[in-house]
This record gives structure tokens, C-alpha cells and sequence, in this order.
């Protein structure tokens, strides 16, 4: 029918699957407002209710049940035949623009990469290394198509894959006594002076960190903050205090600074792959089916 567009009836399937408005505005990416108005130049352009909206509730009237039906039969067809014509075309042009923390190079992103590039062996890579508040405005602003970041607090318009889980480690002066200590425990850090993250960075692990703490019977004295986890362990090699990092470090060592487990300590630092719900590059999907792959390789079972 004349004027009605694939986007129309995705916006509707959405709302139809979810009967809220906001919720299914916070799931597609879009303000509510936009998609509100898209349900009813569809409605005009069909010349039909599709929905009964109240205060409250949202319900599908008849004719939108109607629709609803056939939508679903419809939307798949049209993703199969772009799928087609990916697989005739032979996929042989494109790009995929990935951010990354230095810890997804310790994990699957390798393996990952070397999968994508054996289905679509023309894929071109563009990488950006930077921290989860780095890579997030790149991926809201459709500069980088794939951000591997730790799970933000806010997940509207995105999908997200965790894809490694880590634990933490002490990170040391070398010459410290502490060093050379067998079975170092977070409770062997009373009296340190603490490297720590400036609020904005450290809200999530380091909470878990000054909890056990707390639980050892000390709280840690912060002399520095900074942003980034390279940058405690180059102020913990340099001598200025101690630190409480994912185990991540002890790939990356750095002259004057030891690394030790704590394994008493749980393994409660997520690393996901998130990318746009709305997003235009193909290779996007092939990549977390990569991912998937890579993951169910290391851990037979999982889903």
C-alpha cells in the first residue's frame, strides 16, 4: 500500500509485541513521541484503529490483531531475502568499526575476529581502544558499530552479549614486602595507601572491592583517583600506593609493579559486546554469531 514503509511496521510489531508505548520506544532507540507518531501515519495510511490507547493501558483492536498476524510472516520474509542477496553478493564490501577495553583482547575478540574474517574474508577492521565512557558516545553516534565495554547503567536502544567475566587481582610496588607474601589476601592491604578510580569509573567494581574491605576490617585510604586502570598500574609501579584491579593486569605487566591474585575476592567484573539495536551494518550480526560461536566453543552447553 502506497506510503507505508518497512520501518512502519516494525515500530507496530514492537509495540504490539509489547502493548507500552514507553517500552517499546526504550527497546527500538527512539524517543516515544517519534514512535507515537509513526503508529498513527500508519493507522491514517491503512485507514484503520490499529490500537485502543488509555491512560493505562494498550490494547489491539481488531484490525490490529489482523495485522499483527501477517506482520510477523511479512517482516521475516523481507530479512530473509536481504539475507539472500548478503549471501549472493558475497558480503565483499564493507566495514565493521570496533571499540574495545584492553582486557577484550585477553578474552574472545581475537578468536572472534579470525572467525568473522574466514566467513567474510573482504570484511575491512577499523579498532578503537578506549574506556566503557570513551567507547559509548562513539556507539550512540554510530562511529564504531561494536563496543566491547563493561554493562552500562543504561541499555536503551542497545543489545548487549556478555562475552567474559573476570576476577580481580593486587597490584603492587615491586620492592613492597607485600610482594614476595604467599596466599596475599585483600586483609594484607590494611594500612596501604590506595590507588583508586574517580567516581565515575569506579562505581561499579570498586564498590565490591571497598566491601570486602569493609568485611577485613579496614577502609582503604584513597591518596589518588584516576580514570583508567592503566593508570593505577603505573602509579602503583611508580610507588605511590597500592591497587584492586580486574585479573586482566597480570597480561599486561609493567617494570616496578607486581600483580597477585586474590581469589577470595568473586568473579564480579562482566565484559559485554554491545551494539545498536537499530543498526545498519551488516557485518553486525555475522560478528555476534561469531561471538556466540567462540563462547559456546570455550563452554560446552552454553546457550
Amino acid at each position: 500500500m502506497k506510503g507505508i514503509e518497512i520501518r512502519h511496521l516494525r515500530y507496530f510489531m514492537r509495540v504490539a509485541q509489547e502493548l507500552h508505548f514507553g517500552r517499546a520506544a526504550e527497546i527500538l532507540g527512539v524517543s516515544q513521541a517519534p514512535l507515537s507518531q509513526q503508529i498513527r501515519q500508519l493507522e491514517e495510511r491503512i485507514g484503520v484503529r490499529l490500537f485502543d490507547r488509555t491512560t493505562r493501558t494498550v490494547t489491539l483492536t481488531p484490525a490490529g490483531r489482523a495485522l499483527f498476524e501477517k506482520s510477523g510472516a511479512a517482516l521475516e520474509g523481507f530479512k530473509e531475502a536481504i539475507d539472500e542477496a548478503r549471501t549472493v553478493g558475497g558480503l565483499n564490501a564493507g566495514r565493521l568499526r570496533i571499540g574495545a577495553m584492553s582486557t577484550a583482547v585477553h578474552s574472545v575478540l581475537p578468536q572472534a575476529l579470525r572467525l568473522l574474517s574466514e566467513r567474510a574474508p573482504a570484511v575491512q577492521f577499523d579498532m578503537t581502544f578506549a574506556t566503557t565512557e570513551g567507547q559509548l558516545p562513539l556507539l550512540a553516534d554510530r562511529k564504531i558499530d561494536v563496543a566491547f565495554i563493561r554493562p552500562p547503567r543504561s541499555m536503551s536502544g542497545l543489545r548487549t552479549l556478555e562475552v567474559h567475566r573476570e576476577g580481580f587481582s593486587a597490584v603492587l610496588p615491586a620492592r613492597s614486602p607485600l610482594a614476595g607474601k604467599p596466599d596475599l589476601g585483600i586483609g594484607d592491604l590494611r594500612g596501604e595507601k590506595f590507588i583508586g578510580f574517580s567516581d565515575i569509573r569506579g562505581i561499579g567494581y570498586q564498590d565490591i572491592v571497598f566491601q570486602y574491605c569493609r568485611a577485613a576490617g579496614y577502609t582503604p585510604e584513597i591518596v589518588q583517583r584516576v580514570s583508567h586502570t592503566k593508570a593505577v598500574a603505573v602509579l602503583v609501579a611508580a610507588g605511590l600506593g597500592v591497587g584492586v584491579l580486574p585479573s586482566w593486569v597480570e597480561h599486561e605487566p609493567i617494570e616496578g609493579m607486581t600483580v597477585r591474585p586474590l581469589p577470595e575476592l568473586p568473579e564480579a567484573i562482566s565484559l559485554v559486546a554491545a551494539w545498536r539495536v537499530d543498526s545498519l551494518n551488516p557485518f553486525v550480526d555475522i560478528f555476534v554469531q561469531c561471538l556466540q560461536a567462540c563462547l559456546s566453543a570455550r563452554s560446552p552447553g552454553r546457550a
